[in-house]
């Protein structure tokens, strides 16, 4: 194979021109032979029986070997414990792809080691987070769950993760290995990834959790990889991860991800999850003895496990307790919020909004009921939860006349009422009564609820038999606080019922019934559940008895969704018009708009990037009669925004978790600067996006753009985007002075080390994101692969720079070795163009100040 001056390979397990890594150990355990030693007192039939869940989210322990039993809990972005437990509530952390767009792998760690602390309080061992896919669409469900569409920022900030939390003596599980992109039937997709993509773009991110990060846990997915379930992929699983990596941890499967025994036995895997029930268990004992599966292989997956065990100390000795305290330090998550917070757009220097102003107008539904996260896995029963409204009004003071309006209305399913206006019928208390009856008629159990919500796909109440329930009901009554109309409702998995009676002029009570249709993903029927409704004309102090029903018997036994919804239904005219009066009379309007509950979730994709309802109108409204409007954009993922350039100022905010209100202030107000910078572009319209919907066809999805996804696709095609990848604004000026690079020819398979000089050239002090990006030289084809299909640069190394009003400070990044190189899919190694790469460095892929050739020989 021709490779011009290309002569210098990098051997599979080399990484960034060094030596390729020995097998260690994961976090800070080191002694294997003491962990091997501890096998030999355990029958085949003992350590098999370590390697399925013991339920949901346990592992059984083994008393013979001092091994405790290990609890796992969901929790990219706060720990939910063992179940959810309305009674034990979480810190909500901001959403991953939040945490990527601080670009500051230092503060990513210190809100990852607050989660790991809060988890041991939780008694929890393992965190299935991070979940590291690349964000190669903005039209992915679970988008918010990732560190942006970039392999370094992604893999840097996933590595720093990984390293908090286990801090913490909590084991990561990077997830979800890999091509597990999209949400679209990904319990069966075939992703089809050419072996260059693969390695370049979809396992960077995992490769540095394993190799800077030390993860302890890898999550293999439901999806095939070019034709084989990721479960069995023997060759990313034991060749990549394990042999190439030198990962010494446990690979676990996706929850019931693992489908065959020998096959996924032999791959790699070393966890079958859930338990008890699984491939596992007597069928692998029978596999070894047929001879179908070695001893040693099992030995090998126990002894994994394990090492995992004595690191988060679940093996010999007591259990390490819990330190400092059962929740996450308030004051870290709202720094990592406002550091999240990235401004898109300040015409005029709107913001920071003027301290002393006379009259703000808080407007939009998100204002209201904001999205503190995305749904799925990474949800939490968040026990704070600070709105726009209350973190302004708490900053603010009396001087400042704050009105918030909702605007418009966007939810999906009907929300919960305010438990004020609920009264349980027996004891008066304030929410509903719930009561679960089995198939027999008696009751299981009943307690008084504030909100009438279940949600529940992990242990239940201790005394309901999940199989056995045959009803689940709430009785309530309804009080109208304000006269019109109102709906009623109740959503749920089963057969559906609600019994409405009150001052009706029907004499007979409202009577509707209807059974929720089969779902082929139950984690999207928790977050957009089935619903059936109705909508009554209600005076003020009106009562209406509410009956509501739910027979689960003809769903998944494994998920249980049932809610009763009451909401006041306002003519939408009214709401808009009434936020367009108070942004008139105001000296700022502050529009919070985005996601809707359920619009973001696990378990489906986006189906529009456009803003749920009429949010849009309700923007370019309220900016045609005040020209200081300042949009708060509350999503995971990008959306469509058609009144950009009608509006003064633009905040993208992200799922940014229970700090929300309070970090708003901060950054509106001029406290503390918007940090943010974007990891993900946003599109001017859906017509423009490089990856659209991921849907497969005929069970495939194509990955046909290769590695031209996201920014680089839109440089590759010359498109401008809205916003570029990288781009935040700050409440300061900088100037780049000057890039430093190495003088002569650098050895291929060696680092760069180069210096930036940047000065502050505002009137306070801020932060800037330096942002290094590399064009390597035309070097024709490796392997069939063109040049036109690769980038025109790709992010490789970023840094940031603190000063004062004037001073300058110089940025040292190194630019990984790594970055030079090319994967070769004849030799199946990394290879090393010679030649004279570009470096460009600035403030965005797209704001590049200052450049300088490298010569690499």
């Amino acid at each position: 194979m021709d490779l011009g001056r290309t002569d210098v390979r990098t051997p599979q397990a080399a990484r960034d021109g060094q030596a390729p890594h020995p097998a260690r150990d994961v976090g800070p355990t080191r002694d294997t032979g003491a962990v091997r030693e501890l096998l030999g007192a355990l029958s085949l039939e003992q350590k098999i029986g370590l390697l399925t869940g013991a339920d949901n989210f346990s592992l059984p322990g083994q008393p013979l070997i001092g091994l405790r039993p290990l609890v796992m809990s969901d929790g990219p972005a706060g720990v939910r414990g063992a179940f959810l437990d309305p009674a034990d509530r979480s810190s909500s952390l901001p959403a991953p792809i939040a945490l990527a767009a601080c670009w500051d792998p230092e503060l990513i760690e210190q809100v990852a080691a607050q989660l790991g602390r809060e988890a041991r309080a939780k008694g929890i061992h393992i965190v299935l987070g991070p979940t590291v896919n690349l964000a190669r669409t903005p039209f992915g469900g679970r988008g918010f769950e990732s560190f942006g569409e970039d392999p370094v920022l992604a893999g840097r900030a996933a590595a720093a993760w990984v390293r908090g939390l286990q801090s913490a003596g909590v084991a990561a599980t990077a997830k979800h290995y890999v091509g597990n992109d999209a949400e679209t039937e990904r319990w069966t997709a075939d992703s089809r990834i050419d072996e260059t993509t693969l390695r370049e773009l979809y396992l960077a991110p995992f490769e540095a959790c394993v190799v800077e990060g030390e993860c302890a846990m890898i999550m293999a997915g439901y999806n095939k990889l070019n034709g084989i379930t990721m479960t069995e992929h023997t060759q990313l699983l034991r060749d990549v991860l394990k042999r190439d990596w030198g990962f010494a941890g446990a690979v676990v499967s996706d929850w019931f991800a693992a489908r065959s025994t020998v096959e996924t036995a032999l791959a790699g895997l070393d966890l079958v999850m859930p338990g008890p029930h699984g491939p596992w268990g007597a069928e692998l004992v029978e596999a070894v003895a047929s001879g179908a599966v070695s001893e040693s292989e099992i030995d090998e997956k126990a002894l994994r496990l394990l090492r995992v065990a004595r690191m988060v100390g679940a093996l010999g000795g007591e259990e390490p307790r819990a330190q400092p305290g059962p929740r996450a330090d308030r004051q870290v998550l709202r720094r990592a919020a406002a550091g999240s917070f990235t401004l898109l757009r300040n015409s005029g220097g709107a913001l920071p909004l003027p301290r002393n102003a006379h009259s703000i107008a808080l407007l939009g539904p998100n204002a209201l009921s904001p999205q503190y996260q995305g749904l799925g896995s990474a949800q939490v029963g968040a026990a704070i939860a600070v709105s726009p409204a209350e973190g302004l009004r708490a900053a603010l003071g009396e001087p400042t006349q704050l009105t918030v309006h909702q605007g418009c209305r966007t939810w999906l399913t009907t929300p919960t009422p305010d438990p004020q206006l609920l009264t349980e019928p027996a004891t008066r208390a304030p929410g509903a009564r719930l009561e679960i009856r089995g198939k027999d008629g008696g009751l299981q159990h009943t307690d008084v609820l504030e909100r009438p919500e279940v949600t529940w796909w992990d242990p239940m109440p201790p005394t309901v038999v999940r199989a056995e329930i045959r009803e689940l009901t709430f009785r309530t009554t309804y009080r109208a606080q304000a006269p019109g109309p109102h709906r009623f409702a109740v959503a749920g998995l089963g057969a559906l019922r609600l019994e409405l009676d009150g001052p009706f002029e029907e004499p007979a009570p409202v009577v509707l019934a209807e059974t929720a249709p089969p779902v082929e993903d139950p984690i999207a029927a928790l977050s957009q559940p089935f619903e059936i409704g109705t909508v009554l004309e209600l005076d003020e102090g009106d009562l209406v008895e509410v009956f509501a029903s739910c027979d689960p018997s003809g769903h998944d036994g494994e998920f249980t969704r049932f809610q009763l919804g009451v909401i006041p239904m306002p003519e939408e005219d009214a709401l808009i018009k009434e936020a367009v009066s108070a942004a008139q009379s105001s000296e700022v309007a502050v529009v919070v708009v985005g996601a809707a509950a359920g619009t973001e979730s696990e378990g489906y994709d986006r189906q529009t990037l456009a803003l749920p309802g009429r949010q849009d109108e309700l923007v370019e409204a309220v900016a045609a009669v005040n020209a200081r409007t300042v949009v708060v954009v509350n999503s995971g993922m990008p959306v469509l925004m058609p009144w950009a350039d009608q509006v003064a100022a633009i905040i993208q905010v992200w799922f940014p978790g229970q700090e929300f209100g309070h970090a708003l202030a901060d950054v509106l107000l001029g406290f503390v600067e918007p940090g943010g910078r974007l990891p993900v572009t946003i599109p001017r319209s859906e017509a423009g996006v490089p990856v659209g919907r991921a849907r497969p066809v005929d069970g495939a999805l194509e990955y046909s753009e290769g590695l031209l996804v996201g920014y680089r696709a839109y440089d590759k095609a010359g498109r401008e985007p809205l916003f570029p990848f990288g781009h935040g604004l700050g409440y300061t000026s900088w100037m780049f002075e000057g890039l430093d690079v190495p003088i002569g020819p650098v050895h291929a398979g060696a680092d760069v080390e180069v210096t930036v000089t940047v000065r502050n050239t505002g009137r306070r002090a801020g932060r800037e994101i330096v942002q290094l990006y590399l064009s390597e030289p035309e070097m024709g084809n490796v392997d069939g692969y063109p040049q036109y299909k690769r980038p025109i640069r790709v992010l490789a190394a970023l840094g940031s720079a603190q000063a004062e009003p004037g001073e300058e400070t110089h940025v040292r990044l190194r630019v990984p070795a790594r970055a030079f190189a090319r994967w070769d899919g004849e030799t199946h190694a990394w290879v090393h163009p010679r030649g004279s790469y570009l470096l460009q460095v600035g403030r965005s892929s797209r704001d590049l100040r200052l450049s300088a050739p490298v010569l690499i020989g």
